[in-house]
């Protein structure tokens, strides 16, 4: 799922480099998102719940924008936000 995540952030031009991706959107290191591909681990419950609080604050300024693709990606970053959340939550409950 953190997959999709990043794939739709970088073809949506809002975040271009996976070290940019676990900084900004994962809150951890530079590397973090390159060893969860390499090893092919899930992300920590805690980079899913910053990943999530982060896609609702950036859906939240784009959607004062007045660019109607702006208003796509705001409500894309919700429906990525509440998956994010989705997936913590199995992980928490297993």
């Amino acid at each position: 799922m953190i997959e999709t995540v990043f794939a739709e952030l970088r073809n949506s031009g809002v975040v271009h480099t996976g070290a940019a991706f676990s900084q900004e959107w994962l809150g951890m290191e530079e590397s973090y998102w390159r060893c969860l591909r390499a090893k092919r681990r899930p992300p920590s419950p805690r980079a899913l719940a910053t990943c999530a609080a982060r896609l609702r604050q950036k859906a939240k300024l784009f959607k004062t924008s007045t660019r109607p693709e702006a208003n796509r990606i705001a409500h894309r970053m919700d429906q990525l936000a509440e998956r994010c959340v989705e997936e913590l939550l199995a992980v928490c409950e297993s």
